[in-house]
């Protein structure tokens, strides 16, 4: 229902974690959950105002900050374990497929 708040839980480290993320013009922010069962449960959520510069950005760049920003505010949640990144903004789509750059030596 719409009018009760969602029950955080605790991270579980037997299951995947997903970062959603998502920008506006006037800020930032992104939800850390995991599936248990047949359901998405949330950990945590993030969000941010804009300053002035940043609401200046393009739609991309503010895009990538709410990615960038989040996993910064999550990095806890996150350093050392695959996690799954979603974000609605099909120009950073390739961020999803990034691969370890290789050496130019």
């Amino acid at each position: 229902a719409l009018t009760s708040a969602p029950i955080l839980t605790y991270p579980r480290i037997d299951k995947v974690s997903f970062l959603d993320t998502d920008a506006s013009n006037e800020g930032i922010g992104a939800v850390l959950f995991q599936n248990i069962g047949n359901e998405e449960r949330v950990i945590a959520y993030f969000s941010k105002s804009l300053v002035k510069p940043e609401r200046n950005y393009c739609v991309t760049r503010k895009e990538l900050l709410a990615i960038v920003k989040s996993i910064e505010h999550f990095h806890h949640y996150l350093y050392g374990r695959k996690f799954l990144l979603r974000t609605d903004h099909a120009s950073l789509k390739w961020l999803l497929n990034f691969k370890e750059p290789a050496s130019s030596d």
